[in-house]
């Protein structure tokens, strides 16, 4: 690299000495003592920037870290409390089914249904194209939206 730039700066006279004492110790000319000085200045500028970036870098992996991990933490206790919301549901319908007879348990999850989000309703309907409906044994033709009652009957058996 050819140094063949002027550059002019203004210094006192305090600065001055001292960088023609280091430069008499170090046996070299002002000019390639303050072009050496000012290129090691810029070379740990240019770290220390690369350092940031790194340091940056890393504090936004810790939070993304540290995210995912509430987002696990969270997710677990979601799915321990539909656990525990399935649980009591499913033992409160089996209770029902002993004291209720079939219209009045038909009539109650109707209106359960009806009052799900249609998303939900698919979860608890029986599809008709698995083959799991089964139509009624009394003869009646009322439409039980989709739920299999004979299942839910033997479930109690």
């Amino acid at each position: 690299m050819a140094r063949d730039r002027e550059i002019t700066f203004y210094s006192d006279e305090q600065t001055l000495r001292e960088i023609d004492e280091l430069a008499d110790e170090q046996g070299t000319t002002r000019s390639t003592l303050v072009f050496e000085l000012v290129r090691e200045g810029l070379r740990r500028e240019r770290e220390g920037a690369v350092s940031a970036e790194t340091r940056a870098a890393e504090r936004l992996q810790d939070l993304l870290d540290d995210g995912l991990t509430d987002m696990e933490d969270t997710a677990q206790q979601m799915q321990d409390l539909n656990a525990k919301t399935g649980v009591y549901a499913v033992a409160a319908f089996e209770l029902v089914k002993q004291d209720h007879g079939e219209a009045a348990i038909r009539e109650a999850l109707q209106t359960g249904a009806r009052r799900l989000r249609d998303d939900d309703i698919d979860d608890l309907a029986s599809d008709e194209d698995d083959g799991q409906a089964t139509p009624s044994d009394d003869g009646d033709d009322q439409d039980t939206g989709g739920l299999d009652f004979e299942a839910l009957r033997e479930g109690n058996q």
